[in-house]
């Protein structure tokens, strides 16, 4: 159960990240534009500089869920690695199929415990 609210809290926390390292870069800039146009009596920079704005936003969401999702994915990229270990051991030893099985059903996922799994 706990193990459950640190994954809702790690959620909340990282979408309240999100929101505002978007937020933050598209005003800041949009701020500095608007204060340079107003000191040079032009109408460019803002518009340049809530673009760098929006680039700078999209960056910083990539990187936050790249950092996220990261531990994920390693877990994931392991257990296909595992598999295919299995499958490319039951290909060389053709006339163990039924070891290639019983090694699949015990080791495949092995945190799993149930009636099959003694």
């Amino acid at each position: 159960m706990e193990d459950k609210n640190r994954k809702v809290i790690k959620s909340i926390v990282m979408v309240t990240q999100i929101s505002i390292s978007m937020m933050v870069p598209i005003f800041l800039c949009a701020a500095l534009g608007v204060w340079l146009d107003r000191l040079f009596n032009t109408q460019v920079c803002f518009l340049v500089l809530v673009f760098i704005g929006i680039g700078a936003s999209f960056r910083n969401l990539y990187i936050l869920t790249k950092s996220f999702y990261s531990d994920d994915i390693k877990k994931e990229h392991d257990r296909l690695k595992y598999i295919q270990e299995l499958k490319d051991y039951k290909d060389s030893h053709p006339g163990e199929a039924q070891e290639y099985t019983e090694i699949v059903k015990t080791k495949r996922y092995p945190e799993n415990k149930g009636p099959a799994r003694k």
